[in-house]
Formats: structure tokens, sequence, C-alpha cells
């Protein structure tokens, strides 16, 4: 008798337990959906800002190679999030002459922001930056830039993939996200090769999709 009541309890605890465990399941599985949605970034309020803070050309001279030449640019990275921590990996940003020609690339060091922070970064397309794989230039677009160049404005654009870790607790999403900057007209000084873009029409924005 004993031995029957003592496996009608057993039996008793056993349902009593996954009715528990099936509850908190249930709980923990709807606070990570509450937080999912609270604090998820979401596609109308993309947490991160980019903006080209100044960009310049030096030595551009196009009549053999652009070895020598290079560019310099600031960026301004922002996050908008009081809640979120974004965290970028070191990326690679290709400096494209009239719209589609990569010409230089220049390598960006990993980014950590707390929430409701900022960093300027500085990055510097030249010959070295992109170690032994350079970006192939026919002589179509030296053409191009050789009549440009006399002309005394070129025309750029910054491309760029970044792999992003937003981050809250323990909460984590990862993006590869792909700015949209605008176009940088350089006015150049002379035969010197060098210039930079307008002053007055800084600071310029670039658009950054939350795309999954």
């Amino acid at each position: 008798m004993a031995f029957w009541q003592f496996k009608e309890y057993s039996s008793i605890i056993q349902v009593v337990l996954i009715l528990l465990g099936t509850v908190a399941g249930t709980i923990i599985l709807a606070i990570g959906i509450t937080m999912t949605i609270k604090y998820a970034p979401q596609t109308q309020q993309q947490p991160l800002l980019l903006k080209i803070l100044s960009f310049s050309a030096s030595n551009l001279n196009v009549s053999d190679s652009l070895t020598a030449s290079s560019w310099e640019t600031t960026l301004l990275f922002a996050n908008r999030d009081t809640v979120l921590e974004i965290f970028m990996e070191s990326f690679e940003t290709l400096l494209y002459y009239n719209h589609s020609h990569p010409i230089s690339c220049a390598v960006v060091k990993p980014i950590h922001l707390g929430p409701w922070r900022q960093r300027v970064v500085q990055a510097e397309f030249n010959g070295t930056q992109c170690g032994e794989e350079q970006p192939f230039v026919d002589e179509k677009v030296f053409e191009e830039l050789r009549r440009d160049e006399e002309e005394g404005k070129v025309r750029f654009r910054m491309g760029m993939t970044l792999k992003v870790l937003y981050r809250t607790g323990i909460l984590s999403w990862d993006y590869e996200l792909k700015p949209k900057c605008p176009d940088l007209e350089v006015k150049l000084v002379g035969a010197t090769g060098s210039g930079e873009v307008a002053r007055g029409r800084r600071p310029w924005i670039c658009s950054v999709p939350l795309l999954k």
C-alpha cells in the first residue's frame, strides 16, 4: 500500500515540476520577446550615426599612376541610443572616383561606442593601406581622372561594409551595414594636386540603412 502511495505522490510531483518548468519557460520567453521588442535596433530609428567631417586630397597626379597620391578623411561615429552599446569590427573602406571606380582604400580599427557616445576617427587612403592587393585602375579611368584634374575638380565617394553588434546586457543583435555616403567634390589648388571639399557644406551625413 505504501509503495503505491509513494508512486502516486511521485507522479504528482513530476506533473507539478513539468507544469512549473512550462510556466517558467513561458515567462522567460515572454520576457525575452518583450526585451527584444523594447531594446532591439529599429529600422526607422537607427542608433548609429555616421558623418564625414572633412575630406582632402594630396599629391593627386595621374600622369603615370596613383601610387604617390593620398586622401585623408575625418569621420564621426555616434551612438544615439541611451541603452545599447555598439561594437564595430575593423573594416576596409574603398574610395571611388566618379561614383563607381575604386581607386584606393583605407583600413579603420575596431570601434566601440557606449550608450549616447561618439568617436572621431581619422582615415587615410593611400597605396599601403590595402596591403599587396590594390584596386585595379584601368587606362580609361585614368583618362577621365586626367581631364577632371586639368579642370581642377574631382568627385569622390566612400564605400564601406560594417559588421556591427548592438548589445544590452545578455541580449545582442548582429547586422551587416552598408552606409550610403554623399559625393565629395574636391577643388584642386593649381597644379599642386592637393585640395579639399568646400568648407561651407560640412558635415556630410551618410545614410545607414538598418537591414538584417
